[in-house]
């Protein structure tokens, strides 16, 4: 063993996470689901609070799927590995954002799987700390929509909207059209209608918000034939 062997590595936090998410697929199956859709890009150690802290990357698809249905901010307690040296089980906490484990708090984090046997997981009584997730989207949102009035907000659905991407450009949602289908705006104000199974997925219905109201008065049936155009 060199050098190269001495600091936990990308593998094991995968392995760790994969582990966790089979000890608790059925009390938590969105864990897995997340998995199978997004890849762990790359792992830091932290110092305060002293852990691991995980980034992961995403496809498109995955990416909105995860910023639609995955939107929960907590910590986990109640999961134990086995320390190796000190021939116990420890306590961990961990951190879960979007259903995916963003940060692990350990002592000695460089030393993780040299320290604990990753294989060898104990669950006692689990518990969740919910923590506030403010909707980041939702400010973006408000500063493009600033010239509506308080009532042509009020008939968006602005504390549900979250980014997407397709054909590599950003899209914020504003109205839930079903089936996957959404009104939405880009950072210049322009409105367009998203609709995944149509020939053009992307096409512009406004210059601005304001003109879109001249389209839309606050019932989302009146669109349903412009979704379909």
């Amino acid at each position: 063993m060199g050098i190269f062997n001495r600091n936990t590595k990308k593998k094991h936090i995968e392995q760790f996470e994969l582990k966790i998410s089979e000890l608790l697929k059925y009390k938590f199956p969105q864990l897995q689901s997340v998995i199978e859709i997004s890849k762990l890009d790359g792992i830091s150690f932290t110092h305060v609070p002293m852990g691991i802290y995980i980034s992961r990357g995403y496809k498109s698809e995955a990416y909105n799927e995860i910023q639609k249905n995955h939107r929960t901010h907590f910590n986990l307690f109640g999961l134990s590995a086995y320390h190796i040296n000190k021939q116990s089980y420890i306590p961990l906490k961990l951190n879960y954002c979007f259903g995916s484990l963003t940060r692990i708090e350990v002592d000695e984090p460089e030393k993780f799987h040299k320290n604990f046997d990753l294989d060898n997981l104990q669950i006692n009584e689990m518990k969740i700390e919910a923590l506030p997730n403010e909707n980041p989207n939702k400010k973006t949102v408000e500063k493009i929509l600033k010239a509506l009035t308080k009532e042509q907000k009020d008939s968006l659905e602005l504390e549900d909207t979250f980014e997407i991407e397709l054909d590599e450009k950003l899209y914020y949602t504003i109205l839930d059209m079903e089936n996957g289908n959404y009104v939405a705006v880009d950072k210049l104000g322009n409105v367009y209608r998203l609709n995944h199974d149509h020939k053009e997925r992307i096409r512009k219905i406004a210059s601005k918000p304001t003109e879109f109201f001249k389209l839309y008065k606050g019932d989302k049936n009146e669109l349903e034939q412009l979704m379909e155009e």
